[in-house]
Parts: structure tokens; sequence; C-alpha cells
């Protein structure tokens, strides 16, 4: 503007000096001056307005968004979405995401599909097909998309693809090496027993590929490895790693001949050693085992207390509750005090119950065992443990940045436990959005449709963009029009 001003001064004092008739020469000099000023140097609305990136129609299906970012998207956008229903674990668009299985892909985008259907636990005909399809094309393929379909298909409903899987194991690509170790504790058999023995005792393999074997060995629970499995644990010249996983596994298969090998493990001077045999332990029945537990609570090593306290949860054994119930209240470490805590809740017997239900409502306990307790209340709802967790939702619920009311509301936001419709639909009222948003998930989950008019209320005038999409989305999935 500077330059325009200038022009403008510059041509001034001539037209001021003429007379009526004189007007028009300056005039038309003026005009043709600023006709020749740059564009850029002279300012506009244009030039400042902010530029329109995209045009949405704030009441356009949420669903329907979805869709078409599946139909038309790009492949970041794709992505972004499958991330987004992963963490809300939304089964409603798997149709779609399935279909995208049906056209070219990449690696890339290949990888976030089998990902987003292992979160959700998901095997169907298509899906797995296509999954061993690729695996029989393995030089196509890049270590990462192996390693993703891998771990896909070891999910529990998948068919053992052996005749794929079992060339893996030569690989040069230790990584992929190890995964198909993995699945073939899984999905393997007695054949496949020998070969992952065979491979243990190759020259070449590595610790991870070793101490993965032992695993698989354990989760097959490989009777004909047995022998094997004691000559490494009973072996005092042998790596103490592999001892350890040796004895782990052998307490999985859990076999007569291991027993006293692992009882005389609990004897060295080791300490993850003689955790691991206390763990090894659970899985038998023998006489002595449940004095041998209560003993290892008193052990100096946390980590063995930790485990005595979990398999004598896991074995409801009511005579260890004292010694548990001392634990919570006086171990100094919080592993062992959590487990403790968890095997009270296992045992479930008036005594235990009764302590988690009065740590729950005392204000001078350890946050984190109050926590853990809604937690574990929740696992296994009960009248009386829904009882208390409502009378401590009702201490907490005008509190100020209370952790307690919103780890409550959150694990309820993600159960789906009859009765509690009245106090989803008292989180929606709730002054925090992140409250209200765990009342919207939680009424979505068990189906309220009771709440369908303070959704739709939330839909269209709620206080954060979050929320009035999640409203929207669980009344869309009802059928509902927000």
């Amino acid at each position: 503007m500077g330059d325009v001003q200038a022009a403008r001064n510059r041509y001034l004092p001539f037209w001021k000096g003429k007379g009526r008739n004189g007007t028009m020469i300056p005039l038309i000099v003026l005009l043709s001056t600023l006709l020749l000023v740059p564009a850029n140097l002279v300012e506009s609305e244009e030039s400042t307005a902010p530029a329109q990136t995209s045009i949405t129609n704030p009441q356009d299906s949420i669903l329907e968004e979805r869709k078409q970012v599946f139909q038309f998207g790009t492949e970041g956008e794709i992505l972004e979405l499958l991330k987004t229903l992963k963490e809300q674990k939304d089964r409603t668009l798997l149709d779609n995401v399935l279909s995208l299985l049906e056209g070219k892909v990449s690696l890339k985008l290949t990888r976030g599909i089998f990902d987003f259907l292992q979160t959700l636990q998901w095997i169907d005909p298509r899906s797995e097909g296509y999954a061993v399809k690729l695996l029989q094309a393995q030089e196509e393929l890049d270590q990462e998309t192996i390693l993703t379909l891998l771990q896909y298909l070891s999910l529990p409903e998948s068919k053992p693809h052996l005749e794929e899987v079992l060339p893996l194991l030569k690989d040069s690509r230790r990584r992929i090496v190890t995964a198909a170790v993995r699945y073939l504790g899984k999905k393997g058999n007695e054949e496949v027993v020998t070969k992952l023995i065979d491979l243990f005792k190759g020259q070449e393999a590595e610790e991870d590929l070793r101490t993965a074997i032992l695993t698989a060995l354990g989760e097959l629970k490989a009777t004909n490895a047995v022998e094997f499995l004691r000559s490494i644990l009973d072996n005092p010249d042998e790596r103490m790693v592999y001892r350890r996983f040796a004895c782990d596994a052998l307490g999985k298969i859990g076999s007569k001949e291991a027993y006293p090998s692992i009882k005389k493990a609990l004897e060295e001077s080791d300490n993850l050693l003689r955790a691991y045999a206390v763990s090894a332990l659970g899985s038998y029945r023998e006489g002595d085992v449940e004095t041998i537990l209560l003993q290892a609570l008193r052990d100096d090593f946390a980590r063995v207390r930790a485990s005595a306290a979990e398999q004598l949860g896991n074995r409801k054994t009511q005579s260890a509750v004292e010694m548990l119930l001392y634990r919570v209240r006086r171990d100094p470490d919080k592993q062992v005090r959590l487990s403790s805590l968890r095997a009270l809740s296992e045992i479930g017997d008036e005594k235990s119950f009764s302590f988690l239900q009065d740590l729950l409502l005392d204000e001078k306990a350890s946050l984190d065992l109050r926590m853990e307790t809604i937690r574990l209340f929740l696992q296994n709802p009960s009248e009386k443990g829904m009882k208390a967790l409502r009378t401590l939702l009702e201490r907490e619920w005008t509190k100020e940045n209370s952790r307690l009311l919103d780890e409550a509301c959150k694990q309820f936001s993600l159960q789906t436990v009859a009765g509690n419709g009245d106090l989803y639909q008292k989180m929606l009222s709730h002054r925090s959005f992140i409250i209200r948003i765990y009342g919207i998930r939680g009424i979505g989950r068990n189906n309220i449709q009771e709440a369908t008019d303070q959704l739709r209320q939330l839909a269209k005038e709620g206080a954060s963009p979050q929320e009035r999409k999640e409203a929207r989305l669980v009344l869309e999935q009802w059928g509902i029009t927000p």
C-alpha cells in the first residue's frame, strides 16, 4: 500500500491546481498508475480469508462416513480409522474391513487389517484364507508382514496350517524362525515336537530362539519332551536361563515324572528359578503342594512370594487367607500386594470378600489396591460387590478429578453387567465429559435403549465434539436417527 499512497501523493498537487475543466486528465493518470501497482501489494478480503479444506454436514451418519473412508479413503485415512476401531474394539464395520482384502492392498495396509482383526479376536474363512494364501507366497512378503500373519493365525479359532509354517523354520531371518516356533507351540503336533528339539540342539540356535522352543514345548503339553526338558532342568552346568524355561515348560505339561525335578529346583540359590518352580507346582495336586506354596509366601525374593500368592488363589486355598491378608497389608513389594489381593478375590470366602469390600471404601488405603479392587469386583460381579461399587461412586461423585471415579466408570463402560442402566444414565449428566463418554459407551455396550432421549440430546448439544460423535454412533448402531 506504500507504493499506492506515493503515487497518489505525487499527483495530488497537480489535481488541486486545475480548475473544473482540467480534472479528467489527472484522474485518468492516477487510475492508470494504480492499475500498474503489483497485485500482491493490493489488500483484499479474498487474500486474508481462510481456505476451506473440506465441506462436511454435521448431520451426516458417522457410520456412513466411515464406510466411505474404507471405500474411497487413502491408505493413511484407512489405517487411522482402523486404529480408532481397534481402540474401541468396534466390530460394526467388519464386513467393510474384510472387503478390503478382496482388492489389491499394500503390505502396510495388510498388516494394519490383520492387526485390527487380531485385536478383535476375529477369524472367519475369508480372512483366514487370505492370510494362508499370503503365506504361500512368502517370497513376496517382507518380514513384518509375515510376523503379523503368524500372530493372527495363532488365534485359538484358527485351524493349524503346518504346511505353510514349517518351512519358515529354515528361514534365514531369526525373528521369523522364532515367530514360527511360537506359532507351532499353539498349533503343532507330536511330529513338531521332534523338530523343535532338534532345532534347539542345533549349533546355530541363539538364546531367544531356544527359550521360544522351550516355551512352545510347554504350551504343546508335549509328554514326549519331558525327558529332554528334565535333562536341562536337572543339569547344574546348563545355562540358568534354559533351566528356568525348562522348569516352566514341565509345569505346563504336569507329568508326574517331572514333579521331583521341579520340587528340587525350589532348593536352588537362583531366585528366578525358585519363582519358576513355585509357578510350575501350581499344576500339581500332590498332597504337599499347598504346604510348599504357603512356605514360599515367606521367601525373601518378592517374585517367589507373588508367584506363590497367584497359585494359592488359583487353587482357592482357604488355609492361605490369613497369610494373604498379611501380605496385602504389610508386604513391601507392590506386585506381591496386588497378587495377594487377586488371590483373595479368587478364593472368595466371606472373610476375603469383606476385606476387599472394606478396602474399597477405606479412604486411607492404597489407591493402587482400591483401583484393583474395582476391577476385581467387575470381573466377578456379585450383588454385594455391586453395592460396594455404588457406594464408592456416591462418595466420589462430586469430588474434583477423582481417579477412583474415573477408573470405576471406565471399567463399567467396558463390561456387560445387567441391572446398571440407571448408573450409566447417571454418568451422562456428570460435569466431566470423560465420565459422560464412559456412560455413552456403557449404554451402547449394554444396549440400554431407555437412554435414547438422553443420547439424542447429547448428539445435538453435547459440550464436546467427542461425546456428540459417540452418542450419534450408538444411536446409529441401534438404527435410530440422532
